[in-house]
């Protein structure tokens, strides 16, 4: 599996679309909207540029994006409004980043409702519209996406706790494969094999890092948010482990009752 290629949310609008499935996201999001304000007010203050370009990493469709989006053009036009300001409109370039399989033509076909319903609500609370512009930049944000020093606030909600690539070791390939029945750790783990998702962890945490450093100007900002531990026992975390083996089991009884002659 070609994971930049292969792996995307479920697309389009329908009963099992990520669009209709994604409310735990969208709690994350107004859960950690205070530390977003902070961070684009802080961009928003030292920005010396005519333009503030802001990305979200791995979120290219739904309405939790265009959420995001819009919490930032609030906090900018409210800033913007201040008399100490004293500076030309900062214009808002927004790039929206996912796997290149991911239908980013559904949060196009969003553009011009959202674009309308954000003038209407700030006209309502008596605020000014920054003029934004929105792109799509499909790849993985474990490779470099932009050019040096030109971001200045990185965004990403729940996406880093994916890896770059299935732990080298882990794959069948005609071997033995190590964690049979299993798509992550679980009670029959063997400790090998948590080490090797340990080191993936690392290894992907220190690239993403790495790139991002080098594409974000100085003093801009990143806020991220994704799934940790809260316990040092990887065996014992039903809070991770529990919902992968429920999932195990049903991919399981698929190829199960696909297989059955």
């Amino acid at each position: 599996m070609n994971m930049g290629r292969d792996f995307h949310m479920a697309e389009g609008e329908g009963e099992t679309s990520y669009v209709n499935n994604s409310k735990h996201q969208r709690k994350a999001l107004l859960e950690t909207r205070a530390a977003l304000e902070k961070a684009v007010r802080e961009v928003y203050a030292d920005l010396l540029h005519p333009a503030m370009t802001v990305v979200d990493l791995g979120c290219s469709f739904g309405p939790n994006t265009l959420s995001f989006v819009s919490k930032v053009i609030e906090v900018v036009g409210r800033g913007s409004d201040k008399p100490e300001s004293r500076r030309d409109p900062v214009e808002l370039q927004f790039f929206l980043n996912d796997l290149p399989g991911n239908d980013f033509n559904h949060v196009f076909r969003s553009l011009e409702r959202f674009g309308e319903s954000t003038a209407a609500e700030h006209k309502e609370n008596a605020l000014a519209v920054p003029p934004f512009y929105i792109a799509g930049v499909p790849g993985s944000y474990y490779t470099r996406l932009f050019p040096r020093q030109s971001c200045h606030l990185f965004h990403s909600s729940y996406c880093l706790h994916w890896r770059s690539q299935v732990p080298a070791g882990l794959e069948a390939g005609g071997k033995e494969y190590l964690n049979e029945g299993n798509i992550y750790i679980a009670e029959n783990t063997p400790g090998g094999v948590v080490e090797l998702y340990r080191q993936q962890f690392q290894e992907d945490m220190l690239l993403f890092l790495k790139l991002r450093y080098e594409e974000l100007v100085l003093g801009g900002q990143m806020v991220l948010t994704f799934l940790g531990r809260k316990y040092e026992d990887v065996y014992n975390d039903k809070y991770l482990n529990h919902p992968w083996g429920l999932l195990a089991r049903s991919l399981q009884s698929l190829v199960e009752e696909v297989c059955k002659p």
